[in-house]
């Protein structure tokens, strides 16, 4: 999760009638860590070169049911980020080398709620303060 001025950056990603509003990141390559993996996944959404990947926040497992089709089984990692420069990640439309991104945007604690937010720890995200302690989600699935 990358904050600036009290202000939270997601990405819309999704089918069409679909949205979904996530935090930027995404799978991690053979070989890497996860936070290489991060640093990665933000210069492909949004053009960061420099980050810095700070302390894991969150974990949650993204299990689909039994009778759902895709078997996915996901494990999200939320990381607190710090970008040098966040004033200059494009918002809007975003010129970005990941299609899946249709929309990059700075949200106020508030609007966070007002989102389909993917996997769906909105009330976290807005409670968030630096130095809080580690959740652990469990099990949310959201289709």
């Amino acid at each position: 999760m990358i904050w600036h001025q009290q202000r939270l950056l997601l990405v819309r990603q999704g089918r069409p009638g679909h949205p979904r509003w996530m935090l930027p990141g995404g799978g991690v390559d053979p070989g890497e860590s996860l936070t290489v993996a991060l640093a990665r996944e933000l210069n492909e959404e949004l053009g960061c070169r420099q980050v810095a990947v700070a302390e894991p926040c969150a974990l949650v497992e993204s299990i689909a049911p039994e009778h759902h089709s895709s078997g996915r089984h996901l494990i999200h990692v939320v990381f607190r980020v710090d970008v040098p420069d966040a004033t200059a990640i494009q918002v809007g439309d975003p010129d970005s080398s990941d299609a899946a991104i249709q929309e990059v945007r700075w949200v106020d604690r508030d609007g966070i709620l007002r989102l389909p937010l993917h996997p769906p720890i909105g009330a976290y995200l807005r409670g968030y303060q630096p130095g809080s302690d580690f959740q652990y989600f469990g099990e949310l699935w959201a289709p």
